[in-house]
């Protein structure tokens, strides 16, 4: 049995507080960089056309599926935003950090899942607008969507 006094249950208490709200926070800001499932889905998708080993996507399987219609373009813009590392090879970890740092950025779920869904329909990689700047910036193709852009 242990003896307590009121500073020390107040104290505890407090403490349980101060963790209830880290908690809290943690899950807000989690829920924020989380994509829903619709979304992620998307985005697995475009994943598993890129990197065809689920493991890495490199510029000869991106340049495969982006084509000859803003292929270069697109490659280039693509990993100067995803290829943290620089190694010439994107990790389904550089690429699921990507999309948390995306929707962090301010993108809604449906922006995010409409413009996947544009790129899987042949469209170009665009400019995310998330502090990143794409290869080629006064070439990069700006968004086809109907969302409003974050603000820079």
């Amino acid at each position: 049995m242990v003896a307590t006094t009121a500073g020390s249950a107040v104290a505890c208490l407090g403490g349980i507080g101060v963790l209830a709200a880290a908690l809290g926070q943690k899950s807000r800001q989690t829920s924020r960089r989380a994509l829903n499932p619709f979304a992620q889905a998307k985005v697995e998708m475009l994943w598993s056309r890129l990197s065809p080993n689920g493991m890495v996507a490199t510029r000869e399987s991106a340049a495969a599926f982006f084509g000859s219609r803003f292929g270069k373009l697109s490659v280039d813009a693509m990993f100067s935003q995803v290829d943290v590392d620089k190694d010439g090879q994107m990790t389904k970890q550089e690429w699921d950090a990507f999309w948390a740092h995306v929707k962090e950025s301010g993108y809604s779920n449906e922006s995010i899942a409409e413009e996947v869904d544009n790129i899987l329909n042949g469209g170009a990689w665009i400019d995310w607008h998330d502090g990143r700047h794409p290869a080629h910036p006064t070439k990069a193709i700006s968004s086809q969507c109907s969302f409003p852009l974050p603000e820079r």
